[in-house]
This record gives C-alpha cells, sequence and structure tokens, in this order.
C-alpha cells in the first residue's frame, strides 16, 4: 500500500513560543514509518519552509510552500496535519476541506463550539475524513483502565473523584502566549490540558449527565514579556527585562460534580500549587460495587507518562497494573518521552483504518461543548 502523503502546517525550526508540538510529537513518528511520507511543509514564510526541511533532513521528499492554497491543491498531498496556534485552525482547516484533503488538526478544533461545528459541517458536506488531536483514548494508561473497568473486575461504578495539581500560578508568563490566560482564547488551561484529561475520563467512565462547574482565578493580573517560554526564568532574574501587566482570566481551580450517564456520582478538582505530600500531580479513585481503582501520577502531562501508577483494590488484595508503553517497539524513536507518542498512535491507527477511539470533529464538536458549558456555568456570578 502506498504511503499517505502528508502536508505539515506548523512544522518549524524555531516556534518563537518553545518546542514546537509538530516538531517534538508529529515529526518523529511521520518521518519514520512507512506508512507515511512528508511531501510538504507550510510555514509563515518560504525561507522558514526550506528552513524547516534543511533542518528535520525531509529534502528527499518534501517541497516547501509559502501559500496556503498552494499546499492544499497540491495533487502530492492527502492529508493536511494542522499544528498551529487555535486562532489560525479555522482559515487552515477550512481550506484543506474545500480541496477535497483529509485533516487531521490539532486539539481544540477551534475557540468554541459554534466555530467547531462550522468546520464539521463543511468536512461532512465535503465528504472527507477528519481527525482531532484528542489522542488519550489510545495512550496506554486510558486503555488499561478502560479495560478493567469494562471487564467488571470491580463491578458497577458507584463514584469516581479527581484531584490534581496544575502546577504553581506562574508569576511571570511569556507575551507570546497571552492566549493560555485568556478563558475565552481556546486554549488556555481548561481547554488544553483539563480538556485533555476529560475526554479521558469520558472515554474511560462515559459522560456526564448532570453537572455544576466552579471556575476561580487567584490571580487575575500577571506580568508579561517578549521572550519564549524557555527564557522567562531567566528573564524574571533580569533587572532590564520590560514587563508588561495583563489580565488574566484563565481558571486556577476548577472544580466539577455531578452525575454520570452510568449514574455514578462523580467529582473533579483540578487545583494550583504544589505537588502532594507524597509527590503526586494526580490522585484518581474510582469506587466499584466489588472493588476500586486507585491511579497516581508524580510527572508528565496527565495519563501520558512512565509514572502513571494504576492499582486495583478487590478483596483485601492490592494489585498493580501493568501498563504497556510499548518502548521498544514501533514507537520507540521517542525514547523514554512516551508522552508525546500520543499523536502516533493516532497515525498508527489512522493508517491501518483502525477506528476504535478515533476522535473525528464530530467528537471534537461535543467535547467542545461540554467545554463551553463548563465555562458559562464556572463563570456565571463571577
Amino acid at each position: 500500500m502506498a504511503p499517505i502523503r502528508v502536508g505539515i502546517i506548523g512544522l518549524s525550526a524555531n516556534s518563537g513560543i518553545g518546542p514546537s508540538w509538530a516538531k517534538i510529537a508529529h515529526l518523529p513518528y511521520l518521518a519514520a514509518s512507512p506508512h507515511y511520507s512528508i511531501t510538504g511543509i507550510l510555514n509563515t514564510s518560504l525561507e522558514s519552509s526550506q528552513k524547516a526541511i534543511q533542518t528535520f533532513n525531509l529534502s528527499k521528499t518534501a517541497k516547501p510552500f509559502s501559500d496556503l492554497n498552494h499546499l492544499t491543491s497540491d495533487p502530492n498531498i492527502d492529508l493536511i496535519v494542522v499544528a498551529v496556534e487555535v486562532k489560525k485552525h479555522a482559515a487552515l482547516v477550512k481550506a484543506a476541506i474545500e480541496h477535497g484533503k483529509n485533516v487531521y488538526c490539532e486539539w481544540p478544533l477551534d475557540v468554541n463550539h459554534v466555530e467547531a461545528e462550522k468546520l464539521a459541517a463543511l468536512a461532512k458536506e465535503k465528504g472527507v475524513k477528519t481527525y482531532v488531536g484528542l489522542e488519550n483514548r489510545r495512550s496506554p494508561p486510558w486503555t488499561a483502565l478502560r479495560d478493567i473497568i469494562s471487564s467488571g473486575k470491580i463491578g458497577d461504578v458507584l463514584s469516581t473523584s479527581v484531584t490534581a495539581t496544575l502546577g504553581p500560578i506562574p508569576q511571570v508568563w511569556t507575551e507570546r502566549a497571552a492566549f493560555y490566560l485568556d478563558v475565552y482564547s481556546g486554549q488556555s488551561p481548561l481547554h488544553t490540558r483539563v480538556a485533555h484529561f476529560l475526554d479521558g475520563f469520558c472515554f474511560a467512565l462515559g459522560e456526564f449527565d448532570k453537572y455544576e462547574a466552579l471556575l476561580e482565578t487567584h490571580q487575575k493580573e500577571i506580568k508579561v514579556c517578549d521572550v519564549p517560554v524557555t527564557e522567562l526564568a531567566d528573564a524574571a532574574k533580569n533587572p532590564d527585562t520590560k514587563f508588561k501587566v495583563l489580565n488574566r482570566t484563565a481558571p486556577d481551580e476548577m472544580a466539577l460534580q455531578g452525575r454520570l450517564d452510568s449514574g455514578a456520582v462523580a467529582s473533579v478538582h483540578f487545583r494550583s500549587g504544589p505537588t502532594d505530600a507524597d509527590g503526586n500531580i494526580l490522585r484518581w479513585i474510582i469506587v466499584g460495587s466489588q472493588g476500586l481503582i486507585e491511579v497516581t501520577q508524580k510527572s508528565g502531562q496527565f495519563m501520558r507518562g512512565t509514572s502513571v501508577a494504576i492499582k486495583v483494590v478487590k478483596d483485601g488484595d492490592v494489585t498493580d497494573v501493568k501498563v504497556d508503553w510499548d518502548l521498544e517497539g514501533e514507537f520507540k524513536m521517542y525514547g523514554e518521552a512516551v508522552g508525546l507518542t500520543t499523536p502516533a498512535r493516532n497515525y498508527k491507527a489512522f493508517a491501518e483504518e483502525d477506528h476504535y477511539a478515533i476522535t473525528d470533529f464530530q467528537h471534537a464538536v461535543k467535547r467542545h461543548k461540554m467545554l463551553d458549558q463548563i465555562i458559562k456555568r464556572g463563570m456565571a456570578g463571577r
């Protein structure tokens, strides 16, 4: 079978903010897999596209582009990957769909469910395949957890409670990623770190039937400067750094309480601040009629690292659940950075036409609607 020919939007040698997600998560698998061939790169300029091709040794197959329509109409491209900031997604995705290309768009799909619905409707009208980067459903800890629950080992799920920390509230931030400070930008921690977890949560336990939401921002102003994220610590110590103050609406606390479709009672609380006393950033309890599951994690993206530990308590016995990351197999190019393998696992599924747990634009609309409701309910009365 001929490889799927890929055009990537946003594979830059230097993002100007920090490490490019396309570079560290998408590229390793796409460049190594026999299922794919990278045939086009589009950045903000032709020079930037050429530099990326040279930097990442793609000159044998990839053509540089500076014009969106030229990329999306190129007959040597089957799949367009969009990996840039959210506010640019709509125009890029729309152009790809209009030219009949299949699209993999990083999450979030757009800034809210109204805009996401427009893209999903257009994709359906044009008959193209769509994928959105809600990759947790193929992350080994999530699949292991779902398998335990669906096996009936702990019986019917009665209740579940999650507490997790987003880390200390930042004292300074980069102006280049000001979207992270705005709850309505579509790219705040609620839409990224929390949303990825919630999508996996609903994959494992089912959707919420009803819930109440609370959002709170403790630090409503923040100093920002014009440096990459990787240079913030040094900039904060430098007396010559020029700062300005921006308003901040992104929540430091997010709490959901409600009932799942299964009838289970659910509580989810993401807070800011240090880790727990035992060093965990995540503690999740799932109580069943015949047992209990405890999930803890000490570092990394939520449910995406080797520090994730899953234990099953049943009849007084505690069993450690093995999570197989396949570090020596098809994803070995990532080394120990297993949290970066989630897009690769989706790409593998696309190529093999394995539709289990694939998240398309219609699914993205569902998750966007949930987030919009959380914001509406959580911001009420503030």
